[in-house]
């Protein structure tokens, strides 16, 4: 069969229709063998079905349908079940042919792409002969044999460029990002003058500011356009200042690096970008990030750690990809949405110096006043810094799903670009242990790794994942949750990252359709929801998969706006009828909150004994092996696993780590986040407290709490000792507790409101 230049699936489909039969094969056949998306193979496979026999090639039909069976839809496999039956009945000859008669050898489980092809050596881009590949979803947890860790699979000597992806989906979400992202902001400003304003007003001798009165749009607007402009050489000054940036010539990287100075100059050939500014940071952590306004300012920054700790094949794969985010101007706006969150994330960083002077000061000028001073200082001082880092996380909120979203998009380019997707992969599995180490050794989380979390290519939560698990563990086992957890789609949306396993799903495929040997076997995808149905029955039963707060806040939200509805209803019949005792139910709006808040607080006291059981000497794992919780791939947050840890504290010290916002705690098996909370919530940790844990950080610990497996695994803190008579309660479910009752208490007086 001829090949087709440029096969398309329409063009296929219109052949089919018209009766051309040879012209629909060659365009399905080469749909197959070319393109990438699942949902466009599975229907050129389906089409190939229906024109193969028509052509007189029942036997391919029948083998296509033999293979088609096998796939996770179970639509597809109804369909496909039908369809061999009745080619059985008119084509028995077809059914006694061998499946693999037509020269294609099955690649290794393609996850959620089951559909992928596989040529034998001696058999050409133009063979007729396209069969999907057999998926085969396993039964049971997949049990791998220790191997070593890198495979060091090969890359393609010869390749043609794949198609570029729409960009549509891209441009939407950095559309809806940008908008999102400029009203927080707005918001935020408005917030701050009308609360300045309103403490101003309350004290003696002081006037509220008229200027704080006015609409900030248009000033911070101009604000905004102006931080744009400057944006690569304020970010430069940033780095330099607090990081020590370094320029890196083309000709430096070159003398040890070749081939990633020789796909920088191939890609700005090609596309015709001026070369960018190449800059290096002298840290071990393995980073890299892309920023600028214009391609012509364009800046890739990469750490000194990962040019010593990666290969050039690898660190090839990583500058292509920074590329691609100048090819797609998606670095535009994330370089602009980075340098305004760095603005309260500097602050909150310099605090701790900036207050140390401070009382140097002081005390020199007031050396009697030592005790007071340092007790209203330190109170200040903690409570700025805190305020700044909530406002650093608040902001950077709309940032997260731009940054999830881009990094396909680059990854496609980094691999059409060097022909190594294994290359790719061994790259951000390096980055992500690179990451891990640095953690572990420096013992705190750096400013860096944090405050530019949403340009790296891996995210340092993710990273700790991976470097928890020991040398000899196959990363497989590692990545299994990303792949297989039918909740991930949720549970990553508070995450900068997509899940690395599901992300390492491109470079396989890609792998495979170079015809290469795979670096990892990852097991297959899980997709999302199929239908409504199913959709609607994951939402009915998200208490049993989201966090306590979040699955109460979606009950009580639905709960609300079904009551809304009704009352709505009632209220407009009521009208109709002029029945006057209801006709207020469709205005009812402080009846609705008030459910919607007596629903949340049900919820949660209906909830709360289920996702924080007792901790009982029977029911409570004694330094358990964390490696083995994070790769139980259906565990959940709500599935509390008691445990007793012990290990060394990491995090910041001192006034960086009021909110507990760093705090990790170091065992024999690996690392762990730990979320710690006053009984007011995350906020009542600045308040005055006899022991903070962030004095117990570099310290070995002893931990008990309930261990939740999410995107990043973490512990909700119990207790937290150095010795037995040294023990820091956390009130986390006391927390939740006084909140829910709040809340009812506020519905309450909301229906008394109503009543009255």
């Amino acid at each position: 069969m001829a090949s087709i230049p440029n096969p398309t699936l329409a063009a296929g489909l219109e052949a089919l229709k018209q009766g051309n039969y040879q012209d629909a094969i060659a365009h399905l056949e080469g749909v197959c063998e070319m393109e990438l998306d699942d949902s466009i193979v599975t229907e050129a496979s389906q089409s190939l079905v229906q024109a193969y026999p028509k052509h007189g090639q029942p036997e391919k039909a029948y083998a296509l349908c033999q293979h088609l069976r096998e796939h996770p839809d179970p639509q597809i496999q109804e369909w496909a079940a039908k369809t061999e039956a009745e080619l059985i009945t008119k084509y028995p000859v077809a059914a006694k042919s061998p499946a693999n008669a037509t020269g294609f050898t099955p690649l290794e489980d393609q996850g959620s792409s089951p559909l992928k092809l596989s040529r034998k050596p001696n058999q050409t881009a133009s063979s007729s002969s396209l069969l999907p590949v057999p998926y085969s979803p396993p039964d049971i947890p997949t049990l791998y044999t220790p191997r070593p860790r890198w495979r060091n699979c090969g890359r393609a000597q010869h390749w043609h460029p794949l198609k570029s992806p729409k960009m549509k989906r891209l441009w939407l979400v950095a559309i809806v990002v940008a908008i999102a992202f400029f009203w927080l902001l707005r918001s935020s400003v408005e917030f701050a003058m009308e609360t300045i304003n309103s403490i101003l007003v309350e004290l003696p001798w002081f006037q509220p500011f008229q200027l704080l009165y006015r609409d900030p749009t248009l000033a911070l607007g101009i604000t905004i356009a102006i931080l744009f402009i400057l944006s690569p050489w304020l970010m430069d000054g940033l780095l330099k200042q607090f990081h020590g940036l370094e320029p890196l010539s083309l000709t430096q990287l070159a003398s040890r690096h070749p081939e990633s100075a020789k796909v920088i100059q191939k890609v700005c050939r090609k596309r015709r970008l001026p070369l960018p500014s190449l800059k290096v940071l002298p840290t071990d952590a393995t980073v890299a990030l892309t920023y600028g306004n214009l391609p012509r300012t364009a800046r890739i920054v990469v750490s000194q750690g990962l040019l010593d700790q990666l290969k050039d094949d690898e660190i090839a794969n990583i500058y292509a990809g920074q590329l691609g985010h100048i090819i797609n101007r998606d670095f535009m706006l994330m370089s602009l949405g980075v340098l305004i969150i760095q603005i309260p994330y500097t602050i909150y960083w310099q605090i701790p110096q900036w207050a140390q002077k401070l009382k140097e000061l002081l005390l020199v000028k007031l050396p009697g006043a030592r005790g007071w001073l340092s007790a209203i200082l330190l109170g200040i001082t903690g409570t700025v810094a805190s305020l700044s880092y909530s406002i650093y996380w608040v902001l950077s909120l709309p940032l997260l799903w731009l940054s999830r979203a881009r990094v396909y998009y680059s990854d496609r380019i980094a691999i059409s670009t060097t022909g190594n997707p294994n290359g790719l992969t061994r790259a951000l599995l390096k980055i992500a242990l690179g990451i891990s180490e640095d953690i572990q050794i420096s013992g705190q989380t750096s400013g860096l790794l944090e405050s530019f979390d949403v340009l790296l290519p891996v995210g340092y939560q993710q990273a700790m994942v991976i470097g928890s698990f020991s040398p000899t563990t196959p990363f497989e086992d590692i990545l299994k949750w990303d792949c297989t957890n039918p909740y991930r789609y949720w549970l990553i949306i508070n995450s900068a990252h997509p899940l690395l396993g599901e992300r390492l799903h491109l470079p396989k495929r890609y792998a495979h359709f170079l015809k290469l040997h795979a670096e990892l076997d990852l097991p297959a995808l899980i997709p999302a929801s199929r239908n409504r149905a199913e959709f609607f029955s994951k939402l009915s039963n998200s208490y049993k998969a989201l966090p306590l707060l979040q699955s109460t806040l979606i009950f009580g939200v639905i709960m609300g706006a079904a009551l809304r509805g009704i009352l709505w209803i009632i209220g407009k019949l009521s009208d109709l009828f002029d029945i006057w005792q209801l006709i207020w139910l469709h205005n009812a709006n402080s009846f609705i909150d008030a459910c919607i808040l007596i629903a949340f607080s049900i919820s949660v006291f209906l909830w709360i004994n289920n996702y924080f059981p007792d901790l009982k000497p029977t029911n409570i794992g004694t330094d358990p092996d964390l490696g083995d919780y994070f790769a139980t791939n259906a565990t959940l947050p709500p599935d509390s696993r008691p445990v007793l840890l012990s290990g060394k504290l990491l995090g910041r010290s001192g006034l960086r780590n009021w909110l507990g916002q760093d705090l990790i705690l170091q065992t024999s098996t690996g690392l762990v986040r730990l979320n710690y909370c006053s009984y007011l919530g995350p906020l009542g940790n600045i308040l005055p407290q006899p022991t903070r844990v962030s004095n117990l950080v570099n310290q070995t610990v002893i931990v008990t709490g309930w261990f939740r497996r999410g995107v990043n695994p973490w512990i909700d803190i119990e207790t937290i000792s150095i010795e037995e008579d040294k023990v820091i309660r956390s009130y986390y479910p006391i927390w939740i507790t006084i909140l829910a009752t709040v809340a009812a208490l506020s519905g309450a007086y909301l229906i008394f409101q109503v009543g009255a």
